[in-house]
């Protein structure tokens, strides 16, 4: 067993998508539990001790989230992955009422959650003119603000002050990137609740419970009788439609291409059509040495956005078919995997999307693994494709100790290209795309000549945690390439969490900003630790996507902090610590925790925040922060 497959088995099955069983032997129970099981109707802490503590409840077994981090959901959220979501096959025998019981065991929230009468704005007026509308700032995922949208820059960055918190109820991850418009903010929880909130004060405009959790960003758009509309992709991997102006429900479609299909990357909207991503979860699953792994594949559709009506969709590789039996017996698939995590990027000159996607999971390894694809915008058929690794067949058995018998004969490095591609220009005028790896490489190529790479740069260590994650930033020339880097005890492996910026023209470095975690620890004392927010957090580097605000550039951290850097020389001109308990205008409990998937928002004199990510082992928060630049700054 080496250092990889040690720090990958620790990582991999934190992870709140833990659908196989949580361990390769069912777990022991003890005589209480035995006896219990005896009974017709077995109490909800001995059901629990029985099904779910050998992942949630030992702390020295990080195999999935613990259970003070899901003590922070709400007994319908837990209820719903128990019977539609993630934890689906752990309760499949159950009825009814005892998946509700257990529910209401493990969480800490009793009652689904309603906002006060207080809470609600006097003035409920909604300005659906955007300032922020989609994941990436604009149709090209630049990341950078629109000239004039924010007043804050270098000078007056240290100036900002918090404004106010508003906790998202019964939940650990805040993941949905909001949409801002001029007078208010559309943010999302991942235990279903969306909110329209004024933007200056944080009051509620209007409040939605949806049936099935927000997962994407959400994306603000229209319909074709001009009515201004949020869409977004839910945890069942259904696109859904909701009136901006009220938050009732417009449409909801299935966007899923198998029953493992996920929806990651934000729906986005040309004209009248929605191009959806739709990425994958079966990797886990092949953890289990019964599973016949693996059959599900990415896709990418384009729906109406009228009606959510199908359009076209591109399945990423062909259908999966019997390949020989694993060590254990059980029938292998292949081939399957290449997930689409990126929202896509619009190029409306060419008539094409292009998208980025991850490893496959079994053999044989297919061309569309670790690539950017160019996708014709009317048809779906792939164009061109640039393969940035060749061979990445990789899942969650490879992690295993010892390696389990469904991980590939050949594996791979599991460098997903999961960041937004980039279109922009260099100081010649020519078009480029920019994109970033999981492996710490930034790649231009040209999309006049099927995707040749103009040049490539290594920036970090790069991990299956590590690189480039969520997105990059370009503006005047410059891309600005977060490193995420987790410091994994491997040898050769040298991580370099922190900033880079480098020359569009040739991928020169510019300028770095590296980060340090300034205190001790180890990931080892870190997963046994005792507390749920340590002193010392193990993760620190970058792996939000950051975004560009005038001669600033936010890129936050998973430890919680908000840092800002000057775009001139990567000087740091602001850091918040998030790290810590809040009290909010909506009086629901929260508390920050790692910053990840969407990093910074901003308009006019304030910046928008959310933190907590509890994936991976990472910080559960539930607060969104609002910062505002102090009067006369």
């Amino acid at each position: 067993m080496n250092y990889r497959q040690q720090i990958i088995a620790w990582l991999l099955l934190l992870t709140l998508a833990v659908i196989s069983s949580c361990s390769d032997d069912p777990p022991v129970a003890s005589d209480t539990v035995a006896e219990a099981s005896a009974k017709d109707t077995p109490s909800a802490d001995l059901m629990f001790e029985e099904r779910c503590a050998v992942c949630h409840a030992d702390p020295a077994n990080k195999r999935a989230p613990e259970l003070r981090a899901l003590a922070l959901l709400s007994p319908a959220h837990i209820a719903f992955s128990m019977t539609n979501g993630t934890m689906k096959a752990h309760a499949e025998d159950l009825p009814v009422d005892q998946v509700i019981e257990i529910a209401e065991f493990i969480s800490e929230a009793k009652a689904p959650h309603t906002p006060e009468p207080d809470d609600f704005c006097a003035d409920k007026h909604i300005d659906t003119v955007a300032v922020i509308g989609r994941w990436g700032i604009d149709a090209a995922n630049t990341g950078a603000l629109a000239p004039g949208a924010s007043v804050i820059g270098a000078g007056n960055v240290s100036h900002l002050e918090l404004a106010w918190a508003f906790g998202l109820p019964d939940t650990s991850n805040a993941r949905s990137q909001p949409v801002i418009t001029q007078d208010t903010l559309f943010v999302a929880a991942a235990s279903g609740h969306v909110f329209a909130l004024d933007r200056d004060s944080g009051c509620i405009k209007w409040h939605k419970a949806m049936a099935a959790a927000p997962r994407t960003a959400l994306t603000l758009g229209t319909m074709a009788d001009g009515t201004s509309v949020l869409f977004f992709g839910d945890i069942k991997a259904h696109v859904v439609t909701i009136d901006a102006m009220t938050g009732a429900l417009v449409w909801r479609t299935d966007a899923s291409v198998s029953e493992h299909s996920f929806l990651t990357g934000a729906v986005i909207q040309h004209e009248q059509r929605l191009i959806v991503p739709v990425s994958l979860y079966e990797m886990l699953l092949a953890g289990d040495p019964d599973y016949e792994c693996c059959r599900a594949h990415g896709a990418v559709l384009a729906l109406d956005a009228d009606t959510g009506k199908r359009l076209w969709v591109r399945e990423l590789t062909d259908p999966a078919s019997p390949r020989a039996l694993t060590e254990v017996g059980t029938q292998r698939y292949g081939p399957s995997g290449v997930p689409v995590w990126s929202t896509p990027t619009v190029d409306t000159k060419r008539g094409l999307v292009y998208v980025g996607t991850g490893q496959n999971y079994s053999l044989p390894a297919t061309d569309y693994s670790d690539a950017v694809l160019a996708l014709d915008l009317e048809t779906g058929e792939v164009v061109w494709h640039f393969q940035a690794i060749a061979g990445d067949a990789y899942n969650a058995a490879c992690g295993q100790m010892p390696t389990g018998p469904n991980c590939p004969k050949w594996q791979g490095p599991d460098h997903d290209i999961g960041a937004s591609v980039i279109l922009t220009q260099n100081s010649s005028g020519q078009d480029i795309l920019l994109a970033g790896q999981k492996s710490g490489d930034v790649y231009a190529l040209d999309p006049d000549d099927d995707g040749r790479m103009i040049w490539q740069e290594k920036v970090g260590g790069g991990s299956f945690l590590g690189g480039v994650h969520w997105g990059m930033a370009n503006a005047d020339g410059v891309v600005f390439a977060p490193i995420s880097d987790p410091a994994f005890p491997i040898p050769g492996y040298y991580p370099k969490p922190g900033l880079y910026a480098l020359d569009v023209d040739d991928g020169s470095e510019l300028w770095s900003a590296p980060v340090e975690r300034g205190c001790t620890t180890n990931m080892f004392d870190y997963f046994s630790r005792d507390n749920l927010y340590p002193d010392c957090p193990f993760y620190y580097g970058l792996s939000a996507a950051p975004v560009v605000v005038n001669d600033v550039v936010f890129a936050p951290s998973l430890d919680g902090k908000i840092r800002a850097f000057a775009v001139t020389d990567g000087e740091p001109v602001w850091n918040y610590d998030t790290l810590r308990a809040f009290e909010t205008i909506n009086g629901v409990e929260a508390h920050g925790g790692s910053i990840d998937v969407a990093g910074v928002q901003a308009a006019g004199r304030m910046i928008y925040v959310q933190s907590g990510y509890s994936i991976f082992g990472q910080l559960p928060g539930n607060v969104l922060l609002a910062f505002r630049l102090c009067e006369g700054c």
